[in-house]
């Protein structure tokens, strides 16, 4: 009896109470960094300043956040919110300012889908979730170039909305 007051007596755990109004809220976030992935592989592309591999990733990862973009604004209809305008200083002008910009934005997005996972409906849930195999492959790829375990854990972790604003504000984008 004393186990049953000590468990019911603890406050109750957080949990998610997703919606149709908060999918096309996190629909949207998830968009944005879309977007602004998809401008980067664009702009680094349009450089001139890749090769090797680093320019074939450059290019594939691209075509993908192409894809996303596509598929995110489909999903949401007349949802979608447009793509904002990004200014990325000079990120995309030498491979090393690249990749470096290429890993932090690869991690953040995979972090980003496993962090909305939970708070998504089940439908959008299961729409999405292909998307998040694929941009943890993006991060092992440029992990692997630049020479770092491309698996260095045996689960990636969740990111909050705020963590990733947080970690693409660092990168001083404007």
């Amino acid at each position: 009896m004393a186990g049953g007051m000590l468990v019911t007596g603890l406050p109750k755990l957080a949990t998610s109470a997703p919606s149709a109004t908060m999918d096309t809220e996190i629909l949207n976030f998830l968009l944005e960094l879309e977007y602004l992935q998809q401008a980067f592989y664009s702009e680094a592309t349009e450089s001139g300043a890749l090769a090797g591999e680093l320019s074939e990733f450059a290019q594939a990862v691209g075509v993908h956040e192409d894809e996303h973009v596509a598929y995110l604004e489909e999903l949401l209809g007349g949802e979608a919110r447009s793509s904002p305008e990004f200014d990325f200083g000079d990120a995309a002008t030498t491979e090393e300012k690249f990749a470096q910009t290429a890993f932090v934005l690869e991690e953040i997005g995979a972090g980003a889908y496993i962090g909305q996972g939970p708070n998504l409906t089940a439908d959008r849930v299961t729409k999405v979730a292909s998307l998040v195999s694929v941009e943890a492959r993006h991060a092992a790829w440029i992990r692997a170039i630049l020479e770092k375990n491309p698996a260095p854990r045996a689960a990636d972790p969740p990111l909050a909305e705020r963590k990733v604003r947080a970690e693409v504000a660092k990168l001083n984008f404007s």
